[in-house]
């Protein structure tokens, strides 16, 4: 009697694991090949508005150093990331797609540099303190008379409105908001 019962614990046991690989499989594996984000339409011409309004809020003259890319210390020398994906992180992403199925990639598709009525506006990559392009490179850390960086980020988006913030890197309470939205194809600010 106690040899069957063991007998069908063991089986128990073996269809529990088995259910739960093929659930963990079904949830993070499968499913994830279907959710995908899109590119808002007519990214190019957002990203055109977008650099146009971040000038108006210049000073005439002004130079401002825009992070489009911003470099994280992860990967192998970050003890916050072990190299592993875990099942509650791949079910997160996948909520995470599911809740926003468009994006906006900001860190392609701008020139290097913008002149717009005297103002100059760099877009580049930071790493720290950083700020690097082909062209400049410096650690604002390490300047008597620092240079204004701004990160921009998007907020919300959606198939026909997207909410961009420019943040200054040193204060992140300096920030300003814009809402673009789509109309005949075609963004403008609101």
């Amino acid at each position: 009697m106690k040899c069957l019962f063991l007998n069908i614990y063991k089986a128990s046991l073996k269809q529990f694991k088995f259910l739960s690989i093929a659930f963990v499989s079904v949830a993070c594996g499968s499913g994830s090949k279907d959710l995908k984000q899109t590119e808002v339409e007519n990214s190019t011409q957002l990203k055109s508005e977008i650099i146009q309004e971040i000038a108006k809020t210049m000073s005439p003259k002004d130079t401002l150093f825009l992070v489009t890319q911003r470099i994280l210390g992860v990967c192998g020398n970050d003890d916050r990331y072990d190299g592993k994906t875990t099942i509650n992180e791949k079910l997160e992403e996948q909520k995470h797609i599911k809740e926003n199925p468009y994006f906006i990639d900001l860190s392609k598709g701008f020139d290097e540099q913008y002149t717009i009525d005297g103002k100059i506006l760099f877009t580049g990559t930071a790493f720290n303190n950083e700020f690097s392009t082909t062209t400049q490179h410096f650690n604002n850390d390490s300047l008597k008379i620092k240079k204004t960086v701004r990160d921009i980020q998007a907020l919300k988006v959606k198939k026909d409105s997207v909410e961009i913030i420019l943040r200054n890197q040193s204060d992140n309470e300096d920030s300003r908001t814009f809402l673009f939205v789509k109309n005949n194809s075609k963004w403008e600010k609101r």
